[in-house]
């Protein structure tokens, strides 16, 4: 699969802009299926990366913003010739949950984290590079999926 022969173009950007609420996030998550099948990925890959979004925004909703009202995260979703990528803003709490175990053992062993923080886990099998930094006031999570 590359970006030339699915329907989105390389250099095509969309940024969603959403309440930081648990049953908001099933938006994000409809919308990025969607915008992954477009991009050619399998059934199974589709279902993985949306997993991995909304996982994402599950985090920021819970952790950064510990379930606040009227506060708002966005995700640029943007492609280039080889790469899928997702970025994450919020100004919530400061909070790297990949801190010591983004691409480490911790975030593989499913042994060590607690049932509720198994999301990790998933969105760093799925993708192929997560980073996280804080710029200024605002958490920065940035998630890539390269074209296979």
């Amino acid at each position: 699969m590359s970006a030339a022969t699915s329907e989105i173009p390389s250099g095509s950007s969309i940024i969603f802009r959403i309440p930081a609420r648990l049953t908001d996030v099933r938006l994000l998550g409809i919308s990025a299926h969607a915008l992954f099948a477009n991009l050619g990925f399998s059934e199974i890959e589709i279902y993985q990366l949306e997993l991995a979004v909304t996982e994402s925004a599950n985090n920021i909703v819970k952790h950064a913003y510990q379930y606040k009202k009227n506060v708002y995260m966005t995700m640029k979703f943007a492609t280039t010739d080889d790469r899928v990528i997702c970025t994450f803003v919020d100004e919530g709490k400061f909070e790297n949950f990949l801190n010591n175990n983004g691409l480490g053992e911790f975030a593989t062993d499913t042994n060590v984290l607690p049932p509720d923080s198994r999301g990790i886990c998933i969105i760093c099998e799925v993708m192929d590079e997560v980073s996280y930094r804080r710029s200024g006031d605002k958490n920065i999570l940035k998630l890539v999926k390269y074209f296979s």
